[in-house]
């Protein structure tokens, strides 16, 4: 196996036995000493004795992941934050994976990307919006970012493809897994067309967790987050909030901004970072200038106008 892929492996026989805080820090002390690229194997004692684990149990965890690194898909690039490739959003203070298993067209990752983000079961307007949505954003020069779920998300990502425009779909499995199996065509096309990115390695076990550690890198990879539409407590409003929180600019629809029954929109109403549309094509041109890839507002701009509706 080559370096890095050794490397990611010697990784995710890590985190089968310890908290990924912990994994860190030690990961970083064996890339100081130059050994972490050798078969964990022959250092199995110096990670056991700093994360306090029996050595033949870290051993075992290596052996029994090892066979699907040696399988893996050989379209399947390994990347570290050492890679050009490695996506350029992802800053200080984002959440940031150790590694990223990508496959399809790298150079994508360097592109300023819109997450386009929504309900699983979306109206059939809610759609249409989010497929007018990716349109307005591609011709900002916007790539469409997507975790692959049903409804909205997938709705965006179709509307790439058949728009001959890039779209980047954010698994929260292996490569080697499709979630949901519905999606799996789509999954298979992204990878041709687009992107399909992973933080999980092929021997990852698929947990609950996942989606929430997906949704992060979504969000720290995304240059804007669009919500086109969800109801209270729907995973795409969880998500704008922490992204947030993180310092990422939201867009939402006029549409969920205006309706009565919905409380989620009161969160973000009076964020400097946040704005509202009303219609999709002013969706791109707000888009750069919230992310700041356009001209900045003018000064004598005043916060009511910065939170007016397009």
């Amino acid at each position: 196996m080559e370096a890095l892929q050794h490397k990611a492996l010697n990784w995710e026989a890590l985190l089968t036995l310890a908290a990924e805080e912990r994994a860190w820090t030690v990961f970083d002390e064996a890339e100081e000493r130059g050994i972490a690229s050798d078969p964990l194997l022959l250092h199995a004692s110096f990670y056991a004795e700093r994360l306090d684990l029996d050595s033949s149990a870290l051993g075992d965890a290596y052996l029994a992941s090892r066979p699907f690194y040696e399988e893996m898909d050989s379209e399947v690039v390994i990347l570290d934050n050492t890679n050009p490739h490695w996506p350029t959003a992802i800053g200080i203070g984002s959440y940031c994976p150790r590694f990223l298993f990508v496959k399809g067209n790298l150079a994508l990752l360097g592109e300023p990307m819109a997450s386009v983000l929504g309900t699983r079961t979306p109206s059939a307007e809610g759609r249409e919006r989010a497929v007018k949505s990716v349109r307005s954003l591609a011709r900002s020069g916007f790539v469409t970012l997507g975790g692959l779920s049903s409804g909205i998300e997938a709705a965006a990502h179709r509307a790439a493809l058949n728009s001959g425009e890039p779209t980047v779909a954010l698994i929260a499995t292996p490569h080697n897994t499709f979630y949901p199996l519905s999606h799996m065509d789509l999954q298979l096309d992204i990878a041709k067309r687009g992107a399909v990115v992973s933080q999980f390695g092929p021997a990852a076990k698929n947990e609950k967790v996942h989606l929430l550690l997906r949704n992060r890198l979504m969000s720290a990879m995304a240059r804007v987050l669009v919500i086109v539409e969800d109801r209270d407590g729907g995973t795409a409003v969880s998500q704008a909030t922490w992204a947030h929180q993180s310092g990422k600019p939201i867009i939402l629809y006029h549409q969920s901004s205006e309706d009565e029954s919905l409380k989620w929109p009161q969160r973000f109403a009076k964020s400097e970072r946040v704005r509202v549309v009303k219609r999709p094509q002013d969706l791109g041109r707000v888009a750069l200038r919230l992310s700041g890839l356009q001209s900045k507002k003018p000064k004598d701009e005043s916060p009511l106008s910065q939170l007016s509706l397009f």
